[in-house]
């Protein structure tokens, strides 16, 4: 029997990726480099049989499933619970910058653990729970179909440690590049089946970006 898959992709790489600025529920631009990523992956979809291509709404999302979408004539379906977390006041920041305007929160943000609420934000827990309500949703509403998930490196990190079994508190341990592609299949519960694939930027010379 055919059992529902999940394809999660990250959207291409922006600007603020290669300053490493936090970029949460704000946007940039994609850069020149994530400009030729979502081209490469819109062309390689066209080879992967799926039923429905879903996305978060924010802008870079957005661009990335429309080279999907473009290449392959599905359907664009937006869900704003496949936003990246909103990380608040540190929204535009790097790191550095965030630690030195907001010491106090900025420590505990990396110490008080996946319940920690950021200021004028939300927690990892929060983003966990609404990923996990967007994904049964979607599981649900097409059984033993393929659907692509066009999302973000948080929620995609908060996904494959819940399905692994890996504490959120505990360190990633995996790649999540600019367009990686990460496979869920459902067997009466969740199974990893593939993990930050990129073979659609064989000829790009690929860098991680982050979140």
């Amino acid at each position: 029997m055919n059992n529902t898959v999940l394809i999660l992709i990250r959207h291409g790489e922006t600007l603020w990726n290669t300053q490493l600025r936090m970029q949460g529920s704000l946007d940039s631009d994609l850069s020149p480099k994530g400009e030729s990523q979502i081209k490469a992956l819109g062309e390689w979809m066209k080879e992967v049989p799926f039923d429905y291509l879903y996305c978060s709404d924010s802008a870079r999302a957005r661009k990335t499933a429309e080279a999907i979408s473009k290449c392959t004539g599905h359907t664009l379906n937006f869900d704003k619970r496949l936003r990246e977390k909103d990380l608040g006041i540190f929204e535009g920041l790097t790191s550095e910058e965030a630690r030195e305007q907001y010491p106090e929160t900025f420590q505990l943000f990396k110490t008080a653990g996946a319940n920690y609420v950021i200021d004028q934000g939300e927690s990892t827990q929060q983003l966990l729970d609404r990923a996990l309500e967007a994904i049964e949703e979607i599981r649900l509403r097409h059984p033993q179909k393929v659907a692509v998930l066009v999302t973000h490196g948080g929620v995609v990190r908060v996904l494959m440690k819940h399905v692994l079994g890996v504490p959120l508190d505990a360190p990633t341990q995996f790649m999540i590049s600019n367009t990686g592609i990460f496979r869920l299949v459902w067997r009466d519960k969740w199974i990893v089946a593939e993990m930050g694939a990129v073979p659609h930027l064989e000829k790009i010379n690929n860098v991680p970006g982050s979140n």
